[in-house]
């Protein structure tokens, strides 16, 4: 009986160390808006900034988000780097083709895909984004109060 207790114990340590892979992660949610109204169906990304799995969210028309992973809900504990833009067609709509628009047109008939509409979110948030957070343990509640003024 004395030689069960140690095998439990390293079991214990065996089992403990499985199943993330060592990641841990902080869930995180919050709201996005932008000149203090909600922005719906845009892309959150929160990017380690030393490198590694990111994680993303889109937000509801309220703009509410909550971040997502390859390991399950949240982000990898630690500072990232968040980029908020548009999604490609954001509010449901595909954009306008136009057969009389030469950029649309190929061997003369109009083309079926579209440019992608113009990033209504400032360069500030996503390509140039110095947007930085920390993710802790636990529940994070991160709020992005974005203006389109510089």
């Amino acid at each position: 009986m004395r030689w069960i207790l140690p095998w439990l114990i390293v079991l214990m340590l065996v089992f403990a160390g499985c199943g993330s892979g060592g990641v841990q992660l902080g869930q995180v949610r919050g709201r996005v808006t932008m000149d203090g109204q909600p922005l719906p169906n845009v892309i959150v990304t929160f990017t380690p900034v030393g490198g590694g799995m990111a994680s993303t969210g889109t937000t509801n028309a309220e703009g509410y988000y909550e971040l997502v992973c390859p390991q399950g809900k949240g982000a990898v504990v630690g500072q990232h780097k968040v980029s908020v833009r548009s999604q490609q067609g954001a509010g449901g709509q595909a954009p306008e083709v136009r057969s009389d628009d030469p950029a649309y047109q190929y061997g003369g008939e109009a083309s079926q895909a579209a440019a992608p509409p113009p990033e209504k979110i400032p360069a500030r948030y996503n390509v140039n984004s110095q947007l930085v957070f920390e993710v802790k343990p636990g529940l994070n509640e991160i709020n992005l109060e974005l203006t389109s003024q510089p």
